[in-house]
Formats: C-alpha cells, sequence, structure tokens
C-alpha cells in the first residue's frame, strides 16, 4: 500500500493549505473543503 500525503509533512517536506490555495488562486478555506469525503482521513501524531 501506498502512503499518500494530500496536506500535512513527511520527512522533510510539507504541504500545506496556504501553498495549495496559492497555486490554484483560492483561500486555504476552500481547498480543504473541496476534499472529497469518500477519501478516509487518518491524522498521525
Amino acid at each position: 500500500e501506498d502512503e499518500v500525503v494530500l496536506l500535512g509533512s513527511q520527512g522533510e517536506e510539507s504541504v500545506t493549505a496556504e501553498h495549495l490555495a496559492s497555486l490554484i488562486g483560492t483561500i486555504p478555506y476552500e481547498v480543504v473543503t473541496r476534499i472529497n469525503w469518500d477519501i478516509p482521513r487518518i491524522v498521525v501524531d
């Protein structure tokens, strides 16, 4: 199984809602709320 990080960090790399929003010309709220609910959310501390 492959691990995919949509938002967050892994190792030295990170992806933020702010960064994605700036790439597509929107606000972070829209990035977060447009993630399909069929995608499982797994929070890792």
